[in-house]
């Protein structure tokens, strides 16, 4: 049910009866926040009954829109993703708009989004009061303060099957930047939206204030709060000074002060604080009221823009993460952004690399990031689906076009990117007959399904992926040139594993996201130089699976040994210096990846209790006689696939 009963909607509907008929709302009868909306809809003609309209952006006028609030996207990113994945849960979208209300991107479930489009909930779309009254973003703009529209509180009777929570992000000079808004169905309650919303909020203004001290050449930097135990948080308040002036603050620190945004760039300390500047923690009463404040005050680091990374393995092993899959650094980053511009110009993207190296969840990252993040990305592995059932796949077919055929046909995979991108991963393995025919489509812009009489127009973006040369594929007359020459407009390549510096920290950071450390499992010094110092031909996902398997086998509190490691990895050399992160470590070649590919650990045979083997082999063995012998049910007790139980079983006898 809704936060509000029925009851309550019962009389909500009585009151916008009378406020439609007499322009009048009884005392009490909605939130005075609501019924200053309502008034101010009203005094500008705007009726309740109108339908919902709306002429979006078109996507080169959303990605100016975009570019134009380039720092608040870029900022915003960490927050909404995480927001996104919240609402995915409760079946809404996460929204992030410009100053004016323009939704610049949405994100979360996928059905909750196609409903809130009959309403033009979507990127391109304005939500201000004036174009579609009383609603979460254009009132908390209007307020300028959290606030949350529920069911029929929305101005608008096609907008009353949302609950929508919005608020205003600040910039560091005390403006508007654009705004945050959790919507989802009214009838579904929204338990956690204001936690959610201010948590973001409080977040993304921290983070923003503080690179603002940096790139603006502040000299000295406050940290403030009432209690000294928020010091050091994101709800802590931000000071920023240049020469004695205040130059940049977060909303905090504004409220903590009693000040408003019209003190940026026209005060100094001393018209804030009763005490003198100086570095060392302690408490100052402020101006405003006299109240006590601890104060924090240090000198911020240069802006790292107007530095020149150092080459080399130092300056990379600053940026290097493990994200959703894939391992990120700056220039990672560098190319994802170059291949959204393309994608956005229309422009073909090629990627390539090894498998394992993520192309997928770079493709994935590509399209959140684009102006198509609310259009489809419809990816097709060509390897993986049978040359027979390919063509039909891809270009899709009339009823009756074959024997086996599904009444009414089916549209293919192609035409359900319209408008989006189409994602062509091992792009190398399609057979020459229907790279012929994909070409035709990428140069009339229309495709013929099988067994129809007349072509139909498409419009969409494409990005191909694949592990091959395909230089060496077009030579040896396996691909075709034509085809080749289209697709490589801007080519992209992911570096392996093997050859990212450093990999201790991508080891580390894998190892930790299995949940090791929740059941106290380690790995020794050895473990980890030997994982160090492999080549990895299966790039992060056989890191990755290794590092999970020998967690889910190891008892709490294990210590995984080298000898537990696979056979391939305990034979090779002593690690490659040169995957450290030390800057004295030597500069060898990277190790040669191993002709293995591991899907499951072979542990070792050494006997004893300490051995991983042991312990795996009595965890086995316990599972199957409380299942009765069951395979698939042990599998399930142990956390592993049924298949890696049968290999475990054949492996130790």
């Amino acid at each position: 049910m809704s936060q509000q009963s029925g009851l309550q909607m019962q009389t909500l509907t009585g009151v916008r009866g009378q406020f439609r008929d007499a322009g009048h709302l009884p005392d009490g009868s909605v939130p005075e926040v609501i019924g200053r909306s309502w008034q101010r809809c009203a005094s500008r003609g705007l009726a309740m009954n109108r339908p919902a309209r709306q002429d979006p952006l078109g996507l080169a006028a959303l990605r100016r829109q975009r570019e134009r609030n380039h720092d608040l996207l870029r900022l915003a990113t960490p927050e909404l993703d995480l927001l996104a994945h919240a609402m995915a849960d409760a079946r809404g979208v996460a929204i992030l708009t410009d100053s004016r209300g323009l939704i610049l991107d949405a994100r979360g479930d996928d059905g909750f989004a196609g409903r809130a489009r009959r309403v033009f909930l979507q990127p391109g779309a304005c939500w201000s009061e004036e174009h579609e009254g009383t609603n979460a973003v254009g009132t908390a703009l209007a307020e300028g303060g959290l606030v949350e529209v529920d069911g029929a509180e929305h101005y608008l009777d096609e907008n009353r099957f949302l609950v929508c929570t919005a608020m205003p992000v600040f910039d560091p000079s005390g403006r508007i930047a654009g705004l945050f808004d959790l919507s989802a169905d009214a009838r579904r309650p929204q338990t956690h939206a204001r936690t959610l919303i201010r948590l973001a909020v409080a977040n993304l203004e921290h983070r923003w204030a503080m690179q603002a001290a940096e790139a603006d050449g502040a000299d000295l930097l406050v940290r403030l709060h009432s209690h000294p135990s928020w010091l050091g948080t994101p709800h802590e308040g931000l000071l920023a000074f240049r020469d004695g002036r205040l130059t940049a603050a977060n909303r905090i620190a504004l409220g903590l002060l009693g000040v408003d945004a019209s003190t940026i760039g026209e005060t100094d300390w001393e018209a804030l604080f009763d005490g003198a500047m100086t570095g060392e923690a302690r408490l100052l009463h402020t101006r405003a009221g006299g109240v006590p404040m601890h104060l924090r005050v240090s000198r911020p680091a240069p802006a790292a823009p107007r530095r020149r990374p150092t080459p080399g393995p130092v300056a990379e092993a600053q940026a290097v993460t493990v994200r959703g899959g894939m391992v990120w650094d700056s220039g990672t980053d560098a190319l994802l952004a170059r291949a959204v511009r393309a994608a956005d110009a229309d422009i073909p993207v090629l990627l390539q690399g090894e498998t394992g190296t993520g192309k997928e969840v770079f493709v994935r990252a590509l399209h959140r990031r684009s102006s198509l993040a609310d259009r489809p990305l419809v990816a097709v592995n060509c390897a993986a689906i049978p040359e027979g059932l390919l063509e039909s796949e891809l270009f899709g077919y009339e009823d009756g076009a074959f024997t086996g055929a599904r009444r009414r046909g089916s549209t293919g995979r192609i035409r359900q990117a319209e408008g989006g991108i189409l994602f062509l991963d091992e792009i190398g393995d399609m057979p020459l007959g229907l790279q012929a025919r994909l070409l035709r489509v990428l140069q009339d812009g229309e495709v013929l399904p099988l067994g129809a009489g007349k072509p139909v127009k498409v419009d969409f973006r494409l990005v191909a992926a694949t592990h091959q040369d395909l230089k060496t594929a077009v030579a040896e007359g396996r691909f075709r040139s034509d085809l080749y020459y289209r697709l490589n407009h801007l080519s992209v390549t992911l570096t392996p594993l093997r050859d990212r510096r450093p990999l201790d920290g991508i080891v580390d950071a894998v190892f930790a996201a299995t949940g090791a450390a929740t059941r106290a499992i380690r790995l020794s010094d050895e473990a980890r130089r030997r994982l160090i110092g492999h080549g990895w031909p299966g790039n992060l996902r056989e890191l990755a699976n290794l590092l999970r398997t020998l967690v889910a086998l190891a008892d709490d509190g294990a210590v995984i040994e080298a000898e537990d490691l696979p056979e391939d990895i305990r034979a090779e050399a002593k690690p490659n210096p040169t995957n450290l992160t030390d800057p004295m470590a030597g500069a060898g070649a990277p190790a040669q990846p191993s002709q293995a590919s591991l899907v499951t650990p072979a542990v070792s045979a050494s006997p004893g209790p300490a051995s991983l083997r042991a312990l795996t082999d009595e965890a086995v063995f316990r599972a199957l006689a409380g299942t009765g012998g069951n395979i698939s049910a042990a599998a399930r007790v142990l956390g592993i696939h049924r298949a890696t139980l049968h290999r475990r079983l054949k492996a130790s006898g």
